[in-house]
């Protein structure tokens, strides 16, 4: 491949291909298809959602390719880190990505950026490819709201069925954890602006009355599966693949920011929430700056509600040294059913009394 100079990047052309190529063989199959959806007496109006989706699938593909690909060969020749032109550039270098309509490929430019001592592709940045393996952005959104939601295997399924992309669990998993990274990264780095006046337009207004703020904490065991493929060369050495990991999570909100549907429910307007792996030492970070955002250091009261962790007062302690701390309902409740049938194992009205 020979080494080009990189020049100014073309004006883009307005025109698509392949509107004028295959156009006329879609209509010619999709017409096929409705007709025989209109002709079968089984077949219903999901039947004609479907026999349009698939028909139009593969033009849809052609057409993404083609403008992704005009995207690519307008992107400015700079390094996309720090903005410095570009020098020693060769051009058609390929990349396939997963699409909502297929795998696409595309030919990009890459330089080498003198300030960053690095080779990249601006056309990576452009299209919104720059930290992935291989999935668009579209795609990357489809895996984490699923993965979110269910598990792998489920989300597999039901991506495939509504959109009829078919990716690999190994796929799903590592790009909902990537974008599990990068909220992560954008939550320290909001967090870190709360130390500086950058931090104001995240405040919550506060009111001219005083007011508590609330915050509960707990954490629980879920199941979650890390490091797809490589459970058996763990086991090879003798490492069981660990399945159950702690998460702690913490909320805050204010009780002036209470109010009542119509049906008289209690409803808060306003409500932080943190959730992590991280450990105790990350949720008291992350949850001293979520308290802030909703007015620590203006609240008349501060009141902590949780179960008797001996975590949780210390981080209390740590963090929230002036709060009133409070055992929850449930848990008072639960202690106290069972030192009431402690005492009274064969008298259930007594244990109740």
């Amino acid at each position: 491949m020979n080494y080009c100079c990189v020049k100014s990047v073309p004006q883009p052309d307005s025109s698509f291909e392949t509107f004028a190529r295959p156009v006329a063989d879609w209509q010619t199959r999709l017409t096929a298809g409705l007709t025989r959806s209109l002709q079968a007496a089984d077949q219903n109006l999901g039947h004609l959602e479907e026999a349009i989706l698939h028909s139009t699938r593969d033009l849809e593909r052609k057409l993404l390719a083609e403008a992704a690909q005009k995207k690519a060969d307008q992107s400015p020749p700079v390094c996309p880190v720090c903005g410095h032109k570009l020098s020693r550039g060769t051009r058609d270098h390929p990349r396939t990505f997963q699409s909502r309509f297929g795998p696409v490929t595309v030919q990009r430019l890459r330089g080498w950026c003198r300030r960053c001592q690095g080779w990249c592709f601006p056309a990576d940045h452009a299209l919104g490819l720059s930290d992935t393996g291989g999935a668009s952005p579209s795609v990357q959104e489809m895996a984490a709201l699923t993965v979110s939601k269910m598990p792998v295997t489920e989300a597999r399924a039901v991506i495939e069925r509504l959109t009829g992309v078919k990716l690999p669990p190994a796929t799903l998993d590592r790009e909902a954890r990537r974008q599990g990274r990068r909220a992560d990264k954008k939550r320290a780095q909001l967090d870190e602006h709360l130390r500086t006046a950058q931090g104001c337009p995240q405040m919550l207004p506060l009111p001219q009355a005083p007011f508590t703020l609330v915050i509960e904490l707990d954490a629980w065991n879920i199941r979650e599966r890390d490091d797809w493929g490589q459970s058996a060369i763990r086991r090879a050495v003798g490492q069981e693949p660990a399945r159950w990991h702690w998460v702690y999570g913490g909320t805050c909100f204010r009780l002036d920011q209470r109010v009542a549907s119509d049906g008289g429910r209690a409803r808060i307007l306003s409500r932080g929430t943190v959730m992590t792996r991280g450990g105790v030492d990350g949720l008291r970070e992350q949850l001293f700056a979520e308290a802030q955002r909703h007015g620590l250091a203006q609240a008349a009261k501060v009141l902590v509600v949780a179960d008797g962790a001996v975590w949780i007062w210390n981080l209390t302690g740590d963090r929230f040294p002036q709060a009133q701390q409070r055992l929850d309902y449930y848990h008072a409740s639960q202690h106290l059913w069972a030192v009431a049938h402690a005492l009274h194992p064969e008298d259930e009205a007594a244990a109740r009394a």
